[in-house]
């Protein structure tokens, strides 16, 4: 027996004309079915409504958190592309909830990347120009040349066999710095995931490493400028005071180092003044 597709009535086995029950003609395609109205009509039971998650729209996310759906390669290439061109609109579109294990997956890959391309540039420039371990071996060239392979290429196996551990340790360090200066200043407005996952996606930067030479110093100047507008999205602060919570570590350790600088200076100078 056919149904009406406009109201769901029963019609004759061979039905001619319009509907007995509603008027709609049978032949037509039909939306959903009309709900019940009036006063006495029972609210719709939740078979009857379309999923709400069905056509329903999405909110921006970021690529990597859709690397399911479109590919690892794909999202890894789109969100460092957003993350470098349009850093605001990225951060902005971060979600600042939902674990550590993502971020922490794309900094690796990412900063490892980085780190073995600059590892490389490095044991070029030493196999070239020489090692600067070339005096202990003045005397003996097979030796010199000895030196100049383990500070060179030696350096390079080594970074690309642990560079992935050595750049998660370095997002947690940088992490726990920042979240920790951001607390003392009152900046804190969300948990540490929110300051970890700026970390992990500002190292996109570590693409620049790429590029020889100046690759490495615009990547740490461009970090540094993430850092600020991540922190101020993710903790919903001024860049005023995300600003002082990433240049305010940097200060600090250069101040140590300067007096150190100093203190060293002066033994040297005391002690020489005690030579006869």
């Amino acid at each position: 027996m056919a149904l009406c597709p406009h109201c769901h009535h029963a019609l004759p086995d061979s039905p001619a004309g319009l509907c007995p029950n509603c008027g709609g003609d049978p032949r037509a395609t039909a939306g959903p079915p009309p709900l019940p109205s009036g006063p006495g009509a029972a609210p719709p039971s939740a078979a009857a409504l379309p999923p709400s998650g069905a056509g329903a729209p999405q909110g921006p996310g970021i690529p990597w958190d859709r690397r399911d759906r479109i590919g690892l390669v794909s999202a890894l290439v789109e969100t460092t592309r957003d993350v470098l061109t349009q850093p605001g609109a990225f951060f902005r579109a971060m979600p600042v909830t939902g674990g550590i294990a993502s971020p922490l997956l794309y900094a690796v890959i990412v900063g490892w990347l980085g780190l073995v391309a600059s590892a490389f540039y490095q044991a070029v420039f030493h196999s070239v120009v020489g090692s600067g371990l070339g005096a202990f071996g003045s005397e003996r060239p097979e030796l010199a040349a000895l030196l100049g392979w383990v500070e060179g290429w030696a350096g390079f196996v080594a970074q690309a066999v642990f560079g992935g551990v050595f750049v998660a340790v370095g997002v947690f360090v940088a992490a726990g710095v920042l979240h920790l200066v951001l607390l003392l200043l009152g900046g804190v407005r969300r948990d540490f995931e929110a300051t970890f996952r700026v970390v992990s996606f500002a190292q996109a930067t570590s693409i620049l490493f790429l590029v020889p030479f100046c690759g490495q110093f615009v990547g740490g100047l461009w970090t540094l400028v993430l850092y600020v507008l991540g922190l101020a999205e993710a903790h919903q602060i001024g860049h005023g005071k995300a600003t002082a919570a990433v240049l305010l570590p940097i200060v600090l350790v250069c101040c140590c180092c300067a007096g150190l600088a100093f203190l060293f200076a002066g033994a040297i100078a005391g002690l020489a003044g005690q030579m006869p």
